[in-house]
């Protein structure tokens, strides 16, 4: 098994400013305080009370503690608990051939990580994150942990915080509007009425109602932000009168909930009865998307003769207009509700007996959708379907789980076959392995929706470099395709096999099966297959023999690409043809061809594959023209691509030596540490400044100057000034601590000085300011 690491100094994946954060100092720094005694942290408290903002705070302040990054990961529209490690592999932007469900691949890859990892909504899968956490924090000791759930994980090692609602003003306390600041509660409630109302100011009329609220909701950061949505069409005082009422009713006799759980559930209940019949049915059925929904979807799942599908808008408009369900986007729009205003219809939906139909036709709809992007990769559509599944992941993971559990195995099988280019061009190879392996498992006629998800089971596992489980699930493919009537699927068998006989270089092999498979293709007018067909074949014969012998299939695919307005596979040809051109000593002609990839790639929305590729690509030309420091660098950016794409060059054993035969030349002409800190400068590059870089332009986002004094490097001790060539020469905190003979809590304080006293937020501006620097870098 492979492993590799993540960049170093990486900022994790948290959005630089933490908004709508009121507070909370005294358990931000007890939470910091916890972190550095235990490495498994759990913040526990009743849904809406603040959990993932206070974490997220925490992870913020504690960046710069944790060189190899803070990264957050939200589980809560996460079901499947054999997914949590995969989503976790994701969100560090790591190869997936290192991933397993069962993380030993992803402990292996944190084994030597300084990182925080924060665990964000576990309640719904706390065993599965419970496993993981223990597997981790055994096997990785520089790792440390945040959750927040609302229960503990009960492992031996954990700490627990029970997070509390923000503080109220006391029963009968007389504010003025100059005492509200005191009050966490009043400041949070200020700051939303202000969002909802620009004009919103606070008076000596409505203190003491803005009081009665806090108190009334009792602290609870969720329930202050829905009734505070309510100013688009209530007063204060009105929001009041109806809350009091609510809650009084609510608290009347005894309860089981805790009294604050009451009060949210007043404020739903309080939206509920609001709603006219209508918008309560669409509410409840709408609870069965997650992570949002557009209109066509909500009209083809939710109506029915009792909600026909031309009231379906003006239903969403009135559930937007009473803050049930949120709008956003600048495209097409998309419909979101709360978590905890899901649920809640959810439990409606099946009190009113319909769970089960709405979820049958939420599956029917989405697999019918990936349908239509598999049907439509090739046409001018490519783009849009597939920026539609990226949009739609948690839906499809929904209705992926209802179709294999409860729906025909035929459906589940075609259902996963037919989001290939999703698994594949998005990077969610291991998810989309994971799903087929299921559909696979269940008992299903001899059929050709089989024959597909095995072949497509099958490419995912070669990606991986699972060779042997590739060649198994591809034999089972053809096995059965033998016993079949005629089928388009069937020219895709010799097209596979023949990709996996050139990988390893059997190009001589691999040539009849992939002209076998475009004659197959050709018959049948695919243009998809055509396409792959073309590009492998032209590799294939470039490399078999002279690399000019595969232009001429290279330019076809390309060419019919164009005529299809699509756009991937022609980035896809003509990365192969910035390869071929190169091992011909044309490299004008490979750079323009590399460089024509990223420009038409950029038609797909974050797709990274192609990208990844062309940006190799132009990294070994760089190498072949001696341009060392520009090679490094892009090595760097395509590096951090894989990482981001779930894969490497490993399987396409011709490509990953090339690859290291680049290295080993371009580090033995810069040197190690020279090599080293280009490659991290490249691997710190957004992926918009790595092709920026990689088409020699200028790139977006220039990096922030110093402060004035740090031009001079102002304030530095000798000391610091050693540390900073450190940092310059790539060396990690650990590394550093080693080589100064110092704790390594030493070293991360000089770094912490370092970065401050210059006014800098990355080791990366360290090193380009002591680079620029004409007086020595010791004093």
């Amino acid at each position: 098994m492979s492993t590799a690491t993540t960049t170093r100094g990486s900022l994790g994946n948290l959005p630089a400013e933490v908004t709508s954060f009121v507070g909370r100092r005294h358990e931000v720094t007890g939470i910091r305080r916890m972190l550095s005694a235990s490495r498994l942290v759990t913040l526990t408290g009743a849904g809406g009370v603040g959990k993932t903002r206070l974490a997220q705070r925490v992870g913020a302040e504690l960046r710069r503690s944790f060189p190899d990054g803070v990264w957050f990961v939200g589980l809560a529209e996460l079901r499947d608990p054999d997914l949590v490690a995969v989503t976790v592999g994701e969100t560090l932007g790591i190869r997936e051939d290192v991933v397993s469900p069962d993380a030993h691949g992803l402990a292996a890859f944190l084994a030597d990580q300084q990182a925080l990892l924060i665990l964000d909504n576990c309640e719904h899968l706390v065993g599965a994150c419970a496993d993981l956490a223990e597997t981790l924090l055994r096997a990785c000791p520089e790792l440390r942990i945040l959750v927040t759930s609302r229960q503990a994980l009960r492992l031996d090692s954990e700490a627990n915080l029970t997070v509390q609602p923000l503080s109220v003003p006391g029963q009968g306390a007389a504010c003025t509007p100059a005492d509200l600041h005191n009050y966490e509660s009043a400041s949070l409630l200020v700051e939303r009425a202000t969002a909802v109302c620009p004009g919103f100011q606070v008076t000596d009329a409505n203190c003491a109602t803005i009081v009665r609220l806090c108190q009334a909701l009792e602290g609870m950061p969720l329930a202050i932000e829905l009734a505070m949505a309510r100013l688009r069409v209530l007063s204060l005082e009105q929001i009041l009168d109806r809350l009091t009422d609510r809650y009084r009713l609510l608290t009347a006799g005894a309860r089981n909930a805790p009294a604050r759980q009451q009060t949210l559930r007043a404020l739903i209940d309080w939206s509920w009865d609001l709603c006219s019949d209508a918008e309560r049915t669409l509410w409840a059925r709408m609870s069965v998307f997650a992570g949002g929904v557009e209109l066509d979807a909500a009209e083809a799942v939710c109506a029915d003769d009792k909600l026909p599908a031309d009231t379906i808008l003006d239903l969403i408009a009135s559930l937007v207009d009473k803050s049930v369900l949120t709008r956003t986007g600048n495209g097409n729009a998309r419909y979101h509700m709360l978590e905890v205003t899901r649920e809640y219809g959810a439990l409606k939906l099946l009190a009113a007996g319909e769970q089960e139909a709405v979820a049958s036709r939420h599956c029917r709809w989405f697999a019918e959708l990936a349908a239509h992007a598999d049907r439509n990769w090739v046409s001018p559509y490519q783009a849009a379907v597939m920026q539609r599944l990226r949009h739609e992941r948690a839906n499809l993971r929904v209705a992926l789980e209802y179709a294999i559990t409860a729906g025909p195995p035929e459906i589940a099988l075609q259902f996963a076959a037919d989001l290939q280019n999703h698994w594949f061009i998005r990077g969610y190879l291991s998810e989309g392995r994971h799903w087929l392996d299921r559909a696979l498992a269940i008992p299903a006629p001899r059929h050709w929706s089989r024959v597909k998800a095995l072949r497509v089971a099958a490419w995912i596992a070669g990606v991986q470099g699972d060779g042997d489980q590739a060649a198994q699930l591809l034999a089972d493919a053809v096995a059965l395709a033998e016993t079949l009537p005629p089928s388009p699927e069937r020219a895709y068998l010799p097209l596979i096999q023949g990709v996996f006989l050139m990988w390893p270089g059997h190009h001589a092999e691999a040539l009849p099966m992939l002209e076998q498979a475009l004659a197959g293709f050709r018959a049948l007018d695919n243009r998809n297959g055509e396409m792959w067909t073309l590009i492998v074949l032209g590799l294939c014969r470039g490399l078999a023999g002279q690399p000019s012998n595969g232009y001429q299939d290279l330019t076809t695919a390309k060419d019919l690409g164009a005529a299809s307005g699509e756009a991937w596979w022609q980035a896809f040809a003509l990365w192969a043809l910035s390869v071929l051109r190169w091992r011909d000593g044309d490299h004008a002609g490979a750079t323009a061809a590399a460089k024509e990839s990223l420009v038409i790639r950029k038609v797909v929305e974050d797709e990274q594959f192609t990208v990844g590729l062309a940006v190799e690509s132009l990294a070994w030309i760089a190498a072949s023209e001696l341009r060392d420091q520009r090679s490094a660098a892009l090595l760097g950016a395509s590096k951090r691509m894989w990482q981001a794409m779930h894969t490497s060059l490993a399987p396409f054993r011709t490509l990953q030596d090339w690859h290291d035969e680049v290295v080993d030349q371009v580090r033995s002409r810069l040197g190690a540490a020279t090599f080293s800190a280009a490659i991290r400068r490249g691997s710190d590059l957004s992926a918009a400044d790595a092709v920026a870089m990689a088409l020699e332009r200028q790139p977006r986002v220039q990096v922030p100057k110093p402060r004035m004094d740090a031009a001079a490097g102002l304030g530095l001790t000798k000391r610091e000034r050693e540390v900073a060539a450190l940092i310059a020469q790539g060396l990690t905190n650990r590394e550093i601590a080693a080589r100064l003979v110092v704790a390594q809590r030493t070293a991360e304080g000089h770094v912490e000085n370092i970065l401050s006293k210059l006014g800098f937020t990355s080791r990366t501006q360290v090193a380009g300011w002591l680079a620029s620097q004409k007086q020595p870098s010791q004093d």
